[in-house]
């Protein structure tokens, strides 16, 4: 329970509550509103902003009435292979801005140890892959929930080095893949967004495998 949860994202979420998604390789290509941002992003805590969900409301997604845990279809997790959805460019720079700030609230939530703002940022879809790991009892949860998160130290800082290809998809949702730097290692997602009373959530990800050798120095966008 010391760890909540896996890298998501590619936002440096820390493991031992989540499921990580299937590894794949894909090239990127930045568009221009993120080319347009300050990239790399060093999140501050100072941009954790919103209401946070209560611990009671994500307990409710987590777990039936008389305290067992609400099965999770776990099957995604044997794939080796996922089809990625993909739509138009973003025509508005609007678009593309709404996600870059959801990314950074998310890293910035973490990065001041805020677990229940940055849960906010999720739909209830994406909260319920991401609930306690098995054996964890409703009342273990409730208490870490409730007690004090810690925020990332020094050696756990990450950096959000570029959010790129912002598309719309057919669906309505945006998508966009995300890469960050964090504690000597690079990730990437192909995150998606699902527009949820006029505020961009994270409604899912697929992580891809990096190669660390294709960077040198800091990248930017």
């Amino acid at each position: 329970m010391r760890r909540f949860l896996v890298v998501l994202l590619a936002l440096a979420f820390v493991s031992g509550f989540g499921m990580a998604s299937p590894y794949v390789a894909l090239a990127q290509e930045a568009t221009p509103e993120a080319e347009a941002a300050q990239f790399p992003i060093v999140p501050d805590p100072a941009n954790c902003a919103g209401e946070p969900i209560t611990a009671e409301e994500l307990l409710v997604l987590w777990y039936a009435p008389d305290g067992s845990p609400i099965a999770v279809d776990e099957s995604a997790m044997a794939v080796t292979e996922v089809t990625i959805p993909v739509g138009a460019p973003a025509a508005d720079d609007d678009t593309a801005a709404a996600v870059i700030d959801t990314v950074n609230r998310v890293f910035s939530c973490f990065t001041a140890g805020d677990a229940l703002r940055a849960y906010a940022l999720f739909t209830e879809d994406l909260v319920r892959k991401f609930g306690p790991e098995p054996g964890t009892s409703r009342e273990e949860a409730e208490a870490f929930l409730t007690g004090e998160f810690d925020s990332e130290g020094e050696d756990e800082q990450s950096e959000i080095v570029a959010i790129t290809d912002v598309t719309v998809l057919d669906d309505g949702r945006v998508a966009a893949f995300v890469v960050d730097y964090t504690t000597g290692e690079y990730t990437t997602a192909y995150v998606l967004f699902e527009q949820v009373e006029g505020s961009w959530l994270v409604d899912d990800v697929i992580e891809f495998g990096l190669d660390d050798e294709e960077f040198e120095g800091t990248p930017t966008a």
